[in-house]
């Protein structure tokens, strides 16, 4: 730093005031930090090293030791003593096996193919997904895949909304489910 009033002078140094307060004759010290880390480094080998032998599950399980005198009791001759005769069971009933199927159509009224496309001669497959009820009857029907025409798309909707379906079976016992059901149209069927 220079002095204010004399730009030409630098401004006089205060030993008190140097960065560097050792004496010239002491070499630098080197190393510092290398030693900062060679510690860190030997504590977290000392940690990892306790860390694996506390947390190793190889003890072997130790039979629970018995106690310096005392015995195992002697089993009583007393008619009191003795253990019940094993009663007579009832052989066990065979239980069905548990019926477990998906729905299936049970009655399947044909689509009315829409004069339109019986016409143009269109022709395709819709994919229908009906929720069923556990009484078997449809509760929600979607299309699932359409076809290349929406009037066979509404058509298929329409028939399958009035068919009635077989429900699914889980462990014996009815359950609403979903399953998809292809409908076809196919103009030499008509």
């Amino acid at each position: 730093m220079s002095d204010p009033m004399n730009p030409e002078r630098p401004a006089p140094r205060d030993p008190a005031l140097r960065p560097e307060t050792r004496p010239e004759d002491e070499p630098p010290r080197r190393g510092a930090g290398a030693s900062m880390v060679l510690w860190i480094l030997l504590l977290l080998a000392i940690i990892a090293t306790a860390w694996y032998f506390l947390g190793r599950d190889d003890a072997e399980e130790m039979p629970e030791p018995t106690p310096i005198g005392e015995t195992t009791p002697e089993p009583s001759e007393s008619p009191v003593s003795a253990a019940p005769a094993p009663r007579e069971t009832m052989p066990e009933r065979a239980t069905p096996p548990a019926v477990t199927r998906d729905a299936r159509p049970l009655t399947r009224t044909p689509p009315e193919y829409p004069a339109a496309a019986l016409r143009s001669g269109i022709e395709g497959t819709v994919l229908v997904l009906v929720e069923v009820g556990a009484d078997g009857v449809p509760t929600d029907v979607s299309i699932a895949r359409r076809s290349s025409s929406r009037d066979l798309d509404r058509a298929a909707l329409q028939a399958v909304r009035g068919w009635t379906f077989q429900p699914a079976m889980r462990d014996g016992e009815a359950v609403a489910s979903s399953v998809q059901v292809p409908v076809d149209f196919r103009v030499d069927n008509q």
